[in-house]
């Protein structure tokens, strides 16, 4: 009897440890891919298909940007997803927000956001010191670091046009050379303390490090569907692995 219970003991050792080794090294899913269980938001906005998350709709455009958050909060992490968006030629615009939270009595969120997709470029000097040399061609918004939404509205340079700042702006030929277009796009978001970075398909596209100690460094996971459109953005592999 005993070495029955020893060889039990054994066996269930040995399943532990091969389950853990087949475990992804980016950590485990956020996302099941069958359901938005560990998820709260507006389910007219987001569902599941085909084993991704989608936001948004083909048949309208979004009168506001809503949010699907993550209903546990993180601080330190290695964040990777895969995103492409579904449009008829719109610019299309999104982004995976973190260490954010809700802002009441509204469906924005505040914190810093991964962006992605494309952006008007007189519209960047609104949000950032930056001004694109070309004005006539959108610029792509892909892997650039974004804070906005904060109560405190210190950090914004045009809080009276909306609380946005563009922390980090990638190279517009850099980015164009590394998205796939149409095509899903790999992130890496790093925050660990103060220091953030953003990857995208395996380059760096923002490095950024916080020297505001009142900013927070915890928070939710938050997917955008952003205003306007129409278009869809599809989100899958979400995987987190804390630091």
């Amino acid at each position: 009897m005993n070495y029955m219970k020893t060889s039990l003991r054994i066996a269930i050792l040995l399943v532990t440890m091969i389950l853990a080794s087949c475990e992804s090294p980016d950590g485990p899913n956020l996302f099941d891919g069958k359901s938005l269980k560990g998820w709260e938001g507006p389910d007219s906005i987001f569902r599941v298909e085909d084993g991704c998350i989608v936001g948004g709709s083909m048949d309208k455009p979004l009168d506001h940007s809503y949010y699907l958050c993550t209903e546990k909060k993180y601080d330190n992490f290695v964040l990777t997803f895969k995103a492409k968006f579904k449009n008829n030629g719109k610019y299309e615009n999104a982004g995976v927000s973190f260490r954010a939270e809700r802002v009441p009595n509204s469906t924005q969120v505040a914190g810093y956001q991964a962006d992605m997709g494309h952006i008007e470029p007189d519209i960047i000097p609104i949000f950032s010191d930056f001004s694109p040399s070309d004005m006539n061609s959108p610029y792509p918004l892909w892997g650039i670091l974004v804070d906005e939404f904060r109560s405190n509205t210190s950090r914004y340079p045009n809080n009276d046009f909306a609380p946005v700042v563009f922390l980090v702006m990638p190279d517009k030929t850099l980015i164009e050379s590394i998205i796939i277009k149409d095509n899903w796009n790999e992130f890496q978001v790093i925050a660990n303390g103060p220091e953030i970075e953003i990857l995208v398909n395996g380059v760096s596209t923002a490095k950024y490090l916080e020297k505001e100690k009142w900013i927070p460094a915890t928070g939710h996971i938050c997917l955008q569907a952003h205003s306007g459109g129409p278009y869809e953005i599809l989100y899958k592999d979400i995987r987190l692995r804390k630091l």
